[in-house]
Formats: structure tokens, C-alpha cells, sequence
């Protein structure tokens, strides 16, 4: 009889991280099939200004698989100093992305809430360069860009529409005309619908 009883206790306690679990999920739905707003900008001010504006629309092929489209727009002006004279430009063109959530719903297997998921990410952007600040040679006229960053990050759910990303990126293709350098840190809010 305290054979099963142990027994018994002992299923109920295994059990109890499973229903633990199951209720945790349930609060995250599914996002298989449903979009989300990633309206991604940047601000810097100093002797350079410098505005970066990229909003995408992303898509949940699956739970652990997304994939993302939009434009990309910057604003950069600077003043004059020692070794370069003033001047602004204008960078536009689009981006998209692809990813894959390695590890879902971690502060379900993690003792402290670290982050939800952890991801690998690779996004192709073509830019609209102006030659005269980032080509080889300066010139007149515009130029397209190609570049190739791939990294990964982690995704925190601050509610259940949404959640705040911190990735890490890596230009495959830097040169000297990239419009920024390696590595690509980006902090991200992703609004789910």
C-alpha cells in the first residue's frame, strides 16, 4: 500500500512540470500563419546626424521559421572637420530577412527568465548608394549595394503581441563602401497581430 502511494505521489509530482508547461504555452499561442510589425529605426545626433528607418512586415511560416520584407531608408549628414568636408546623403532600398527560432519558449527549460527564444538570422539588403560618399572613386550618380548580414539573437516576450529583439549581425560582403561596419548590433520591437 505505501508502495502506491509513493507511486502515485511521485506521478503527480512529474506531472506538475508538465502542467506547468502546457499552461505556459497556452498563454503564447501559436503564431503558425499570422504576422508581425518590426518597425525598426535608429536616431543618432552629434557631429553627424544620422537616421535609419527599415519598418518590415514579417511572417510565421511555422513557429520556429519567419521570414520578413520592407524598405530601408537613411538619412546621413555630417559637418566639417580636419579630414573630411560636409556633406549629407540619402541611402534607400529594401531588406529581407529569414529565421530560425532554435530554441522556443526558453523560460520554460531556464531556471531565470534570460529569453523567450533564440534564434539564427541571415537578411540581404540591396541599397541605393550615392558614389560620391561611398564609392572607391568619387563620382556622380548612384550605385547598388549588396549586402549579405548573417548572426542570430534572442527574442523577449513582453506580452503576448509582443516582444523586444537583440541581435548581432555580420556583413559578409563589408567594404570600404559599406554603409556601416561590422559587427551590426540591433535592438528590435516586434509587434504581433
Amino acid at each position: 500500500m505505501k508502495q502506491r502511494l509513493a507511486f502515485i505521489l511521485l506521478l503527480l509530482l512529474s506531472l506538475q512540470p508538465l502542467a506547468k508547461a502546457q499552461q505556459e504555452r497556452q498563454e503564447y499561442p501559436d503564431r503558425k500563419g499570422k504576422f508581425f510589425l518590426v518597425p525598426e529605426f535608429w536616431l543618432s545626433f552629434g557631429s553627424g546626424t544620422y537616421i535609419d528607418i527599415a519598418p518590415m512586415v514579417g511572417y510565421h511560416v511555422s513557429d520556429r521559421f519567419t521570414v520578413g520584407l520592407g524598405p530601408h531608408y537613411i538619412f546621413q549628414s555630417w559637418k566639417s572637420t580636419p579630414y573630411q568636408r560636409p556633406g549629407e546623403t540619402h541611402v534607400f532600398g529594401m531588406k529581407g530577412f529569414l529565421r530560425f527560432a532554435i530554441l522556443t519558449h526558453a523560460e520554460q527549460y531556464l531556471p531565470i527568465n534570460l529569453f523567450s527564444d533564440l534564434f539564427v538570422h541571415a537578411e540581404y539588403e540591396g541599397m541605393s548608394l550615392d558614389s560620391q560618399y561611398y564609392g572607391p572613386v568619387p563620382e556622380n550618380g548612384r550605385y547598388l549595394y549588396n549586402a549579405l548580414l548573417v548572426g542570430g539573437g534572442f527574442n523577449q516576450r513582453i506580452g503576448i503581441n509582443s516582444s523586444v529583439s537583440f541581435m548581432v549581425l555580420w556583413n559578409v560582403n563589408e567594404s570600404v563602401s559599406a554603409p556601416y561596419s561590422n559587427p551590426v548590433f540591433r535592438i528590435g520591437f516586434n509587434i504581433y497581430f
